[in-house]
């Protein structure tokens, strides 16, 4: 992270340079210093040469630096010495050594204050803002920054630096303290000047960083028009890096709306970037992620799991990117739940719990010790300020009547600032037990699911193995008994028939209640597949009577289990009917959708029921009751040429 903000410090300091700034080849460098007699020539050239080793040969790059020091001290070359005080400081920071860093960063600036070298002043202290954004000092970091601003609006234009790489790297630092407000009023001013200056390049990094602030405000609008127009700038280049960063925003956004198809197509776009443009492995990570979210928002399971186990993988590879485990199992225990694998679903579920109660115990922690830290600070300050009264006090004694005024405001200004200290604090410890009880009722909600699962298995476990095993007993027991009865029993043996038709009868409702409990919702499919099977089998079972079944709904059509399971019964219970008592020879089943409604129509050619006459059979009764507990209609039309029940959900 250090190294990629450090780009644009380099480019800072490498201005320095502009005498020398196109790709002139090494050889071509040292025959100028071997051929020039000016020491300030000489100091600027090995700065030059520096910058193709600092990054790659840390040894060669701290001989040219103790050689091109030698030459502008011994030559008391102020300008070329001053421009080698950042270099060192980047040397040293670059090669993990901050506080060398810093204590050259603040040499450069102090040595440039002295010799009113405005041009070296501004570029150190923009390093000196990278270095300590790099250490998370933000609020240090944006006053170098804001200090770098003003005093390149007093630098002559083709000398200053660049203005619009301050106002992005404020806008950054915003972004990470997470007041995206603040963000986007900067990096619309950093837009503004590269479109100034046509500097393409600059623009789609951005309007990336816009449309990352406008979708963390929930302004879908912005963020999309943002990553669209990144994503258009970047065809007119070669499309790299931060076309396909586009991509991968523009496809957050349309995921966060709930386009989840299009977030998708986006996603497999940015992986299936070409082999020219490198895919790091924290993007794979990030992408992989991403695509098992969306895969189980379009509910395919299979997909999900394929790319949260490739994030899984990827992961293993690396020591990086450990945050995106908590991102990734949570789909992955849906999918497995979704397919019936309890065992890995309950696995990835309590993998899910773990690191997220991890995370949220090892925020806390940071959390709180930065408010010690903060708190100690602030205790210092306040003592310090309190013996600067006691002194006050004593020099008031001599001092006239303004200098009172003047203290007196000092300490009314250090009150207030405390204050504000202490209510921003406060407002930030209220986000933090926002969240914990956010995170809190969502792990709740989740256990809870799973717990509900779980009893729902085991009870349609036991329905099953306990009470389906004892009427299928009781079935062969009754076959059994039958074989050892004779002619002359010819009613016990009919009267036993029949109680193991009924058995079986029951055995068949029990697989359909067992079928309706194990889904929290029944597709238009499964509906279709339930209905057809029992009509098959019907007629199967009677001879001479037609069945017809049609069914017009939409694919995306679904019904809870418990409605499900009540028309089901009500098209079975009027079937039966029809059968029994109607002696029907046709049976016609249709179901359609009607004004956003679902129309059921049982129709059969029996001889018909009396419709007004109130003591109708349990089988009329049980339809009226079903319709009533889900809210639907229900109606009779009954005669001689047969019999027509409507229901409408």
């Amino acid at each position: 992270m250090m190294i990629l903000k450090f780009k644009v410090s380099i480019l800072v300091v490498f201005s320095f340079f502009s005498v020398f700034s196109q790709q002139t080849k090494t050889d071509s460098l040292y025959h100028i210093i071997n051929t020039t007699k000016n020491d300030s020539t000489k100091v600027a050239v090995y700065n030059q040469i520096v910058w193709k080793y600092l990054f790659s040969d840390k040894k060669k790059a701290k001989e040219l630096i103790d050689t091109s020091e030698a030459i502008a001290l011994a030559a008391n070359e102020k300008f070329g010495y001053n421009s080698l005080l950042g270099i060192k400081g980047i040397y040293y920071d670059v090669n993990g050594k901050s506080d060398s860093a810093k204590y050259f960063f603040e040499k450069s600036l102090e040595y440039s204050r002295k010799n009113k070298f405005l041009v070296h002043e501004g570029h150190t202290l923009n390093n000196l803002g990278m270095y300590n954004w790099n250490q998370g000092n933000f609020e240090k970091a944006l006053n170098y920054y804001f200090e770098s601003i003003k005093l390149n609006q007093k630098i002559p234009e083709k000398q200053r630096g660049n203005i619009d790489a301050n106002y992005n790297n404020i806008g950054l630092i915003y972004q990470e303290m997470h007041l995206y407000d603040k963000a986007i009023n900067y990096h619309l001013k950093a837009l503004k000047l590269r479109k100034q200056t046509k500097y393409i390049a600059a623009q789609i990094a951005s309007h990336n960083n816009l449309g990352i602030c406008y979708k963390e405000l929930s302004q879908m609008k912005k963020a999309k028009e943002s990553f669209e127009e990144s994503i258009a700038l970047a065809k007119q280049i070669n499309p790299g890096n931060e076309y396909y960063t586009a991509i991968e925003g523009l496809a957050s956004v349309e995921y966060k709306s709930g386009n989840y198809q299009k977030a998708r197509d986006l996603y497999l776009q940015s992986l299936n970037r070409p082999k020219e443009v490198p895919i790091n492995s924290k993007t794979k990570v990030n992408l992989y992620s991403s695509l098992a979210k969306v895969y189980i928002k379009l509910k395919q399971p299979g997909e999900t799991i394929r790319y949260g186990e490739l994030c899984l993988n990827e992961l293993q590879l690396s020591s990086e990117n450990k945050d995106y485990e908590v991102e990734v199992y949570k789909p992955l225990a849906e999918a497995y739940y979704t397919i019936g694998d309890i065992e890995k679903g309950s696995y990835y579920n309590s993998k899910f719990y773990e690191k997220t109660t991890q995370k949220f115990k090892e925020e806390s922690a940071e959390f709180f010790q930065e408010l010690e830290v903060k708190y100690e600070t602030e205790k210092k300050e306040k003592d310090l300020a309190q013996e600067k009264v006691k002194v006050a006090e004593r020099e008031l004694r001599i001092k006239n009547k303004n200098n009172l005024l003047l203290i007196s405001g000092f300490i009314i200004l250090s009150i207030l600032l405390l204050s504000w200290m202490f209510l921003s604090q406060q407002r930030f410890k209220n986000k933090q037990l926002q969240k914990e009880k956010e995170l809190s009722e969502a792990l709740l909600k989740i256990e809870t699911n799973n717990r509900l699962q779980e009893q729902r298995l085991a009870i349609s476990r036991d329905l099953h193995d306990n009470i389906g095993a004892q009427l299928t007993f009781i079935i062969s027991s009754i076959d059994s008994l039958k074989m050892f009865l004779t002619n002359g029993e010819e009613k016990v043996i009919q009267k036993l028939s029949n109680i193991s038709q009924f058995t079986k009868e029951t055995i068949t409702e029990l697989r359909d209640t067992i079928w309706a409990m194990n889904k929290d919702e029944i597709s238009v499919e499964d509906f279709k597949t339930r209905i057809s099977n029992f009509i098959e089998q019907a007629k199967v079972s009677l001879y001479g009577i037609s069945f017809e079944f049609t069914c017009n709904l939409p694919k995306e059509t679904s019904f809870n289990s418990k409605d499900g399971m009540n028309i089901y019964r009500i098209i079975q219970e009027s079937v039966n009917n029809a059968v029994k008592h109607a002696k029907a020879t046709k049976i016609e089943v249709i179901v359609n959708k009607v004004n956003q409604q679902i129309e059921v129509i049982i129709k059969d050619n029996g001889n018909g029921f009396d419709v007004s006459d109130n003591s109708s059979g349990n089988g009329l009764n049980s339809i009226k009751k079903r319709a009533l507990e889900s809210n639907c209609k229900i109606k009779f039309e009954s005669g001689s040429t047969g019999t027509i029940v409507s229901l409408l959900y």
